[in-house]
């Protein structure tokens, strides 16, 4: 049976607890959705960053020798091999005394003592490069992306890593955070009788 009183005012008492509720449920996703995605993006730089010392690189491609396939600015993964193991159709990156590092497909090989004698030609070149290369090691090119090239290029500038670290660490404190919740009660004040 309904008193004057809750009569007089039904819906104060439901309403007054809604929307606290709701914003809790809002920062009960929010805040672990936050730490995922920066805790993925530091296991990518870290993964990144611990490729070289296992052989592996990701490497940018700066011009567009190897289009359409990958065109300037693909990220490619590649491996550190042994010359003599690079095969006719491979990609490889073959570095220049002097100059940048050339990044093109195999077109044959040849033994040549301790070295192996690799001609390589661009995928969008007309003719092979104008001299053979010999080399012991080569870095093989295992897959790759047409894009993200610019991204990578930018964030290895001191500005983007400075900004980069900051944002993380503040998003990280944010998360771990103590949240205001409830006051607690007092226990003198909970017990029956006073």
């Amino acid at each position: 049976m309904l008193t004057g009183s809750a009569l007089a005012d039904p819906v104060a008492a439901p309403a007054t607890g809604l929307r606290p509720r709701r914003r809790r449920r809002r920062a009960s996703w929010l805040k672990p959705a936050v730490v995922t995605v920066v805790g993925v993006f530091g296991l990518l730089v870290v993964g990144v960053a611990v490729l070289p010392l296992t052989g592996w690189q990701v490497v940018r491609l700066a011009t567009g020798s190897m289009s359409p396939g990958f065109p300037p600015d693909s990220l490619l993964l590649a491996e550190q091999i042994p010359a003599a193991q690079a095969r006719v159709g491979d990609i490889v990156m073959v570095q220049r005394p002097g100059s940048l590092p050339v990044t093109h497909r195999v077109v044959s090989t040849a033994a040549r003592g301790t070295a192996t004698e690799l001609v390589l030609k661009g995928d969008a070149n007309p003719a092979p490069d104008p001299a053979p290369y010999d080399v012991a090691r080569v870095t093989r090119v295992v897959g790759g992306v047409p894009w993200g090239g610019q991204v990578v290029t930018a964030a290895r500038s001191p500005w983007a890593l400075g900004g980069l670290t900051v944002t993380a660490s503040l998003l990280v404190l944010w998360a771990w955070w103590p949240r205001g919740g409830e006051p607690e009660m007092n226990p003198r004040s909970a017990s029956p009788g006073g």
